[in-house]
Parts: structure tokens; sequence; C-alpha cells
């Protein structure tokens, strides 16, 4: 399957929401648990404040996945803090096409856009019951370095 990868766009909304909403609706893999609206989607991932890329895996006419990377909030007042120089990784594959690849391209375009934005670490935060996630995340190179009841948190090295 040819994949590529591209920013992704307000107009790509739709489609967007398309794949996480029937995710949310699964369940068990997303700490979403209402679907997403086109202004949400764009809000929250292609154009968030503290947005350092969002990235959109295409195959024909189809988007496979996407994937964002924000910035940490350095005036996060909420439970485990991360460094003002982390940030944080998203990432949504459609269901059906998980395992062939999509999440590996995804990453190789948010590593170069992390590089670029001098980000020290990713942070992975991911359920504890989403075992693909966690071992999509470890073959990467993402390490365990945090937990709760309910998530798992790994981190990557950039610099």
């Amino acid at each position: 399957m040819d994949i590529f990868v591209r920013p992704a766009r307000k107009t790509d909304a739709p489609r967007l929401c398309g794949l996480l909403n029937p995710i949310i609706e699964t369940g068990g893999t997303t700490a979403f648990r209402d679907p997403f609206t086109e202004d949400r989607m764009i809000a929250d991932f292609v154009e968030r404040p503290l947005g350092i890329g969002c990235f959109v895996a295409e195959a024909g006419d189809g988007i496979l996945g996407f994937q964002a990377l924000e910035w940490s909030d350095p005036n996060w007042k909420g439970p485990n803090p991360l460094p003002a120089d982390w940030a944080f990784i998203a990432t949504y594959v459609a269901q059906g096409v998980q395992g062939q690849g999509v999440g590996r391209r995804l990453f190789q375009a948010t590593l170069a856009a992390a590089r670029a934005a001098k980000v020290v670490a990713i942070d992975a935060n991911i359920r504890r019951e989403n075992l693909v996630g966690q071992a999509f995340y470890g073959s990467l190179g993402f390490v365990d370095y945090r937990s709760d009841a309910e998530s798992l948190s790994k981190r990557f090295d950039v610099t």
C-alpha cells in the first residue's frame, strides 16, 4: 500500500472525525468519550494553540490515520506536569488498517517536526487496556516511565 503523509488541513476535519469517532464509539483505546465535531477537531488537533504538527496518512482518496504533536502546557496545574520542552503525541489509525505501517509513517513526519521544534522528549499517554497502542509506541523506541491505575506513559527522547 502506498501511504502518503502530509500536514493536516482544516478541510480534513470531516474525514478526521469520520476516522476518530468510530474509534471513540468502540472504546478502549482512547480517553475521549464524546464524538468530535469538525470545529472541535480543528481546535483540538489541526490548529491547536500549542500544536507543533498534525499529519495525516493517505492512500488513494482515503485518510488512513493522523498523528498530532503539541507542546506540554507550561501553565498546567493538574497532575503529572511535564517540562515545557516536552511534547505530547496522539495517534489514530483507521479501524481495519492497524499494523500496516500507517503509524510508523506518520511518526517519521512527527519526529522531523519535533526535531525542528527542538523538542527534548515526547510523551505518549496510553490507556492500560490499549495493548496495541503500548506495543506500537514501544516499537518506535518509546519507554515506560510513569503509570497510574488507568494509563501508562511512555517517553521518546528526541535529543
